[in-house]
């Protein structure tokens, strides 16, 4: 099989996949119990790929990481605010000043 004609299958299965989602709750009525648990999945995935970068960068566990405090500070930021952008604006300049200390 080329190299397209793979591209190409994987292309249209992940479509499938992801259209299924749409296309099922689209149509079907689906609990509230179920809707709720589904508003947890992506900060569940988001935390899970983002929390062992800023715990073990590298793949090491070091206690004076300076990602923490920069991670912590971002979250109280965007937690309190529910803002990206202030998140961002509290974490970037903690790192910057963290490692221009280390």
């Amino acid at each position: 099989m080329s190299m397209w004609a793979v591209v190409l299958v994987v292309g249209l299965l992940t479509f499938a996949i992801r259209y299924s989602f749409i296309g099922l709750f689209g149509r079907i009525a689906v609990p509230e119990s179920l809707e709720r648990a589904l508003r947890y999945i992506a900060p569940a995935v988001l935390a899970a790929l983002v929390l062992p970068a800023v715990i073990a960068p590298g793949g090491t566990f070091d206690p004076w990481n300076i990602f923490v405090p920069a991670a912590i500070g971002g979250g109280l930021a965007a937690w309190t605010t529910r803002s990206i952008g202030a998140a961002i604006l509290v974490g970037m300049p903690i790192l910057w000043v963290l490692q221009a200390a280390v």
